[in-house]
């Protein structure tokens, strides 16, 4: 059962990864179209635009919850300045993700809402008539991923300050 879950584990994150490469791909591509529509057609591709700006809704929101997930989303750390045992540190570490939980649940909350929203008054992009609500479901849908890996830290670090050894970490990222 445990390497079933491990396997689902990875399968998320490397569905991640495949869904930032293919958006920033993708992104590429329609920037790179707009610029030649731009300055070499001269017809402004307004519609290029749209659409790049919408996907882009998605890279920034799959990327933090990626971030998440590695653990290298951005903190400013100095707890390991006053606390030199590490069970100690652990659990200050659990606090703060504690925190950070809390903090993405709230982000859960506001993205759902957000999305209830978009789907309620049926906004449309100006050019295309694209639903908007594509690109804020990106917003709750990354929310609940960060909540589930800061979750799982928060597990992690709660066993490490019980002198256990993580469950989520590799060995070379559990410092």
């Amino acid at each position: 059962m445990r390497q079933i879950a491990w396997i689902a584990w990875r399968a998320l994150a490397n569905a991640q990864r495949f869904l930032i490469f293919a958006i920033c791909f993708f992104l590429i591509l329609f920037i790179t179209i707009e610029v030649i529509m731009r300055y070499l057609i001269h017809y402004p591709g307004m519609e290029v635009e749209e659409i790049a700006t919408l996907i882009a809704f998605w890279f920034y929101f799959i990327g933090a919850s990626y971030g998440a997930y590695n653990r290298t989303h951005i903190k400013a750390e100095m707890m390991h300045l006053v606390f030199k045992t590490p069970r100690k540190l652990a659990l200050s570490r659990a606090i703060a993700t504690f925190l950070t939980l809390a903090l993405a649940g709230v982000m859960v909350y506001w993205g759902y809402l957000y999305f209830i929203w978009g789907i309620t008054k049926g906004e449309r992009s100006r050019i295309l008539q694209i639903p908007m609500v594509f690109s804020q479901i990106s917003i709750f849908l990354s929310a609940s991923l960060m909540f589930f890996y800061f979750l799982a830290e928060l597990i992690d670090r709660l066993r490490q300050a019980a002198g256990k050894n993580p469950i989520f970490l590799q060995e070379d990222e559990s410092q």
